[in-house]
């Protein structure tokens, strides 16, 4: 019997890598699902409009599991913004022996510590593994942010909220400030 792999695909990929992460990695005909998470951008994460991404992310996983076909078993998902949120979403649904990242980019060393502590084994297929730099561990914590795992997500929203109605509050005293500058110099 073959293993269960969860696939986690960070950005576009060939037939020939998903071939390579799938390949070799247990005897048998093994079940793969395939997991994508969703590339939302800021303007989408602040109108709470997931739903295009998450239709890319869908097209994506399509490809794959057609790119896929023959190989073994195949499912998969879109999944949330934050690649380690996507594969826990994952793993509650398909029990994996192995997470198998692919992409194009070097994999965060991070990234890959954070998607370790799911339980089992993480490989990267292919990629190379760089350490952390700061923009890195900057990009993560917005993920985290924005995907609701940080337990500053509704202090961070509050402040923000906050933030918006003060500059709107500052922008109106100032237009009336000039209005009535206006009118006592006439």
């Amino acid at each position: 019997m073959g293993r269960n792999l969860l696939v986690l695909v960070l950005d576009e990929v060939s037939r020939d890598q998903l071939e390579a992460a799938v390949e070799g990695r247990g005897d048998g005909y093994p079940s793969v699902y395939v997991v994508v998470p969703a590339h939302v951008g800021p303007l989408e994460w602040l109108a709470t409009d997931e739903v295009r991404a998450h239709g890319e992310a869908s097209a994506r996983v399509l490809e794959a599991e057609w790119l896929l076909e023959g190989v073994g078993e195949i499912g998969g998902e879109s999944g949330s913004p934050d690649p380690v949120q996507a594969a826990e979403d994952a793993l509650a649904r398909f029990p994996a022996d192995e997470i198998v990242v692919v992409g194009k980019r070097p994999l965060d060393e991070e990234l890959l510590e954070r998607l370790r502590s799911l339980g089992p084994p993480v490989s990267p297929s292919g990629l190379a593994v760089r350490p952390s730099s700061l923009r890195t561990r900057t990009r993560d914590a917005i993920r985290s942010l924005g995907s609701g795992r940080s337990s500053s997500t509704p202090f961070v929203a509050f402040v923000g909220a906050n933030l918006g109605l003060l500059l709107i509050g500052v922008a109106i005293a100032l237009v009336a400030t000039l209005i009535v500058w206006l009118v006592g110099s006439l």
